[in-house]
């Protein structure tokens, strides 16, 4: 068994067997998802009901991948495969402090609800974090059309609005389109597209505001 302390934004080592399932948990925590850069690289998958993950690596060499917890955390594992029996990799999360939305924060305090999502969504766009915004960073990849890969990979949470921020992928040939109208559904507030077209190969972030319904 290999105990590792969870630390956000640093690099953890481990060894994992390549010929043997390897049990992946988070002391305290669960796992949600664990996810490579190349599929190829990584077979295995969470379970909903223990909160533990299985994997298998399908590469010889060490390679990098992201442990999702419950909780909104994200840690950086390197895998170093070798042959040896399965192992069980332990993440020590440390306790969550209470939530920092349960509040009006910065966003609410903003001279009118335009403005508020104006904030919201530059927040989105990485241009400052209001005081008062629960950060967590996820990966939810979601069907959307042929040709791309769409994926939720970031939630900004405060008291009355809820920002989410999602990485649009075009695998097809041609250029894409994309039209901002296409992401409104009920309880959408705004949403803004980075680049309305987005090239072969290439990606763009949407961003999108909505009501926090936990508030009433």
């Amino acid at each position: 068994m290999q105990v590792v302390e969870g630390v956000e934004g640093k690099t953890l080592f481990v060894k994992v067997s390549l010929r043997d399932l390897n049990r992946i948990s988070i002391e305290g925590g669960r796992v949600r998802l664990v996810k490579s850069a190349d599929d190829g690289l990584l077979t295995g998958s969470a379970d909903a009901t223990t909160g533990q993950a299985l994997i298998h690596p399908l590469a010889k060499d060490p390679f990098g991948v992201f442990v999702f917890s419950q909780s909104g955390k994200t840690y950086t594992l390197v895998l170093q495969p070798q042959d040896i029996p399965g192992e069980t990799i332990v993440i020590k999360e440390t306790a969550v402090p209470a939530s920092v939305a349960a509040k009006p924060g910065e966003i609410e305090r903003a001279s009118s609800y335009q403005q508020a999502i104006k904030k919201m969504i530059q927040a989105l766009a990485g241009e400052g974090l209001p005081e008062g915004l629960e950060v967590k960073k996820t990966w939810e990849e979601i069907r959307l059309w042929k040709g791309s890969r769409f994926a939720l990979e970031n939630v900004l949470t405060g008291h009355s609005l809820v920002g989410e921020q999602y990485r649009l992928f075009n695998i097809s040939d041609a250029p894409v389109r994309v039209a901002e109208q296409e992401f409104y559904k009920k309880g959408v507030l705004a949403v803004s597209v980075r680049d309305l077209t987005v090239e072969p190969g290439r990606s763009t972030q949407v961003f999108v505001v909505k009501r926090n319904e936990g508030v009433r």
